[in-house]
């Protein structure tokens, strides 16, 4: 009997806390509705009568009444399912992005709080979706800490804060999962993160879709996300990505703002001039100008998203794109359009005029040309290198100036430095870019255990053939490269194509792999 006793003891503890939990939420959401929704929640709960239910069992735990103790127990959990169901139903209108930004208006926060939300969550066995995303943002919250004097954020890796997620996630009542998937998770994780801290620019971070391919792995990984050590290398993570988008959206907010301003003051021109020939110009006009209003909101309650960034760049370049096609007729451009709009256009349109429009390099042919073509032509190649957004692109010396040449800022070293030797080497290094991402992807899906998207391999099968086409072209230079003037060209081409195999064999095994 005492054993029995015992174990309603543990029951009435866990409904107890778990009532505890749904008040802060109640609490939370009415706060947050009042804040952002202008209503009350919908909800009727009376939680006073689901409390004294509760305590009333609390009375009956002795060996005498132990059946009795059991019903009311079982009655306390009924109405704490009830009321779990209507409280959901308000959280499903409350988007991630509202509860980070009602805990960012607080001057002060209690971790008590933050630890009962999360408990709501676990106890409800609502931890998918949308809410897989507030859970990430909780756990964050109590795992960071703002260091002022450096501008950024710390995870904490103390062990009370182990400890802390160690009692917070036995909630959820997991299984144990084998040590080394455990292993490989956090090594998948760490990959992420150095991905992270290797990207220099705002565009990078866009192209490479980090933070939506960090989002997917935490929704994949199931319940394998709250294993305390995963848990406590994912909140790491989400530090390292807080501080990296905080850097990247300080050196472009600016400037998107200035594009932004100048294309919304001369939309009317623009609209005049191209307007009646391209009417799809029109629409992508009045797709930006709601984008930029999202923005301008989202910036003033300190809520931008990087998606939302992105999409406002989009739009803008799209624009540029629509201006383009209005260029193609005999129509005379309005003065009152500035020349900038117009230069990112004529870049990827020189760039495809070399390359093809079809060519599935091009976005990668694309990333170096930003990267080079607005530095000085007075720089050295070796100074060239060093610049951050070009040194991330790992691009040796005279594939630098094999762009160069190519778009008339460097003149030719020998008769045998021509367009179709820049374009082999465009071609490699572009591809080499390519490669080493799709391996990055394909290698931490890999160590999370998650099987790779179809079109992720799509993409990869045709980088290796890609691979195969250019290195049967590497074979012909070098068989006429021996009669050159400038044995330099020789030394080029052999390292070219041994980077080239490199990343191919790299990326071929973890390919196969999957096959």
């Amino acid at each position: 009997m005492a054993t029995e006793v015992s174990v309603l003891h543990g029951r009435y503890v866990r409904l107890a806390d778990r009532f505890k939990s749904m008040w802060t939420f109640h609490q939370f959401a009415t706060g947050v509705f009042k804040a952002f929704v202008s209503e009350p929640p919908a909800y009727k709960i009376d939680f006073q009568r689901i409390f004294d239910g509760i305590k009333h069992a609390s009375g009956l735990l002795t060996d005498s009444q132990a059946s009795s103790a059991a019903k009311a127990l079982d009655s306390s959990e009924a109405a704490l399912d009830a009321a779990t169901r209507q409280l959901l139903k308000a959280d499903d209108l409350l988007g991630p992005s509202l509860v980070r930004r009602f805990f960012e208006k607080l001057r002060k926060q209690d971790e008590s709080v933050i630890h009962n939300l999360i408990k709501f969550y676990l106890y409800a066995d609502a931890v998918e979706g949308d809410r897989r995303d507030k859970l990430d943002f909780l756990f964050t919250r109590i795992g960071e800490d703002f260091i002022s004097d450096k501008g950024e954020y710390v995870s904490r890796d103390s062990l009370e804060f182990r400890e802390r997620v160690m009692a917070l996630v036995s909630v959820v009542r997991v299984g144990e999962a084998p040590k080394d998937e455990i292993v490989n998770l956090i090594r998948a994780i760490r990959t992420m993160r150095e991905d992270l801290l290797s990207v220099r620019t705002f565009d990078e971070l866009t192209q490479r879709k980090l933070l939506r391919n960090t989002r997917t792995f935490k929704h994949r990984i199931g319940d394998l996300y709250f294993q305390p050590d995963v848990l406590l290398a994912i909140v790491e993570l989400n530090v390292v990505t807080k501080n990296r988008f905080m850097r990247l959206y300080e050196g472009e907010e600016q400037r998107i703002v200035e594009d932004a301003r100048k294309l919304m003051e001369h939309g009317p021109a623009i609209e005049a001039s191209f307007g009646d020939t391209n009417p799809a110009l029109i629409g992508e006009i009045a797709r930006f100008r709601e984008f930029k209003e999202r923005f301008d909101e989202s910036r003033a309650q300190s809520n931008v998203k990087h998606d939302m960034l992105a999409q406002l760049k989009a739009s803008m370049s799209n624009i540029l794109a629509q201006l383009d096609r209005g260029l193609d007729g005999d129509e005379v451009i309005s003065e009152e359009i500035p020349a900038a709009f117009f230069a990112e256009t004529h870049q990827a349109e020189a760039v495809t005029e070399k390359f093809g429009r079809d060519d599935v390099l091009l976005p990668f042919l694309l990333r170096i040309a930003h990267a080079i073509d607005p530095l000085s032509p007075s720089l050295t190649l070796d100074e060239l290198a060093e610049v951050p957004a070009v040194r991330e692109l790992r691009l040796e010396a005279w594939e630098i100036a094999a762009h160069q040449k190519l778009f008339a800022r460097r003149a030719a070293d020998c008769d045998e430095d021509n367009e179709e030797l820049w374009i082999v080497f465009l071609r490699a290094s572009a591809l080499r870019v390519k490669v080493d991402e799709e391996a990055t992807i394909l290698a931490t899906a890999m160590a999370a255990g998650v099987r790779p998207e179809a079109d992720l391999l799509a993409r990869a099968r045709a980088s290796l053939e890609s691979a195969k086409e250019l290195d049967e072209l590497f074979g012909d230079f070098l068989q006429e490269a021996v009669y050159y003037s400038n044995p330099r060209i020789l030394h080029q081409l052999y390292r070219s194509r041994f980077r080239l195999l490199r990343g191919f064999s790299g990326l071929w095994l973890i390919y196969d792999r999957q096959q």
